[in-house]
């Protein structure tokens, strides 16, 4: 039971992770780079043997851990852009879950992309140009769409733009990840504290094996 809900709360981070991420580009136009590697590396795993793989070790989802916690333990106003976020993503997905032409169509496409991050690198302009237009051909042809608050100067740069396209096809991955080990909604109300539990004890794992590896150097 517990495996199973360290890979729900997981999941949630990765979602939580990659609106941060969004949220971040779209005021800034810089972004957390080991984050920002691993959101994007997980969109190429298709065939993890377990949800760390997804982000090449859990360190790749710190970010998210301490993003989920943070919203978990506020005892301030809810923050309603994130919850807007996370809202629309998980609807994203239940959507593309009733169209597996759709799915086939990104499958097909991230295989071909995945070529380039062979001959490139893994956040080439011209990879992450090719998620964003993943995103644009796909997710973004529902009648609901994610309207990005931002920078008009900082969205207006091509670059910046197609980061933020990449990371909204993260956070959906992110969601369908998070559905297939048992995520719901009704999680979000009811389960809140074991979540953070969750959440608390994989950051503490986190840093535990950092500290291990820093003693080995």
């Amino acid at each position: 039971m517990q495996d199973n809900l360290d890979n729900i709360t997981m999941a949630l981070a990765g979602i939580i992770q990659a609106i941060s991420l969004v949220r971040e580009v779209s005021h800034t136009g810089k972004v957390n780079d080991v984050a920002y590697e691993a959101s994007i590396y997980s969109l190429f795993q298709t065939h993890p043997q377990s949800m760390e793989d997804v982000y090449a070790g859990l360190g790749g989802v710190k970010l998210g851990l301490e993003k989920l916690i943070h919203t978990l333990e506020s005892k301030q106003a809810v923050d309603r852009l994130q919850s807007r976020y996370l809202l629309s993503l998980i609807h994203l997905q239940k959507k593309m879950s009733r169209s597996p032409k759709m799915l086939d169509t990104i499958a097909d496409r991230l295989k071909q992309t995945q070529k380039q991050v062979e001959y490139f690198s893994l956040l080439h302009p011209s990879v992450i140009g090719n998620l964003a237009d993943i995103y644009v051909n796909t997710i973004s042809t529902f009648h609901f769409r994610i309207i990005i608050i931002g920078s008009q100067r900082v969205l207006h740069v091509r670059e910046n733009l197609d980061k933020v396209r990449a990371l909204l096809l993260a956070g959906v991955r992110a969601a369908i990840l998070w559905r297939q080990v048992g995520g719901s909604r009704i999680q979000l109300l009811f389960s809140r504290h074991k979540i953070k539990a969750s959440a608390e004890r994989l950051l503490a794992e986190i840093e535990k094996n950092s500290m291990a590896q820093k003693d080995l150097i």
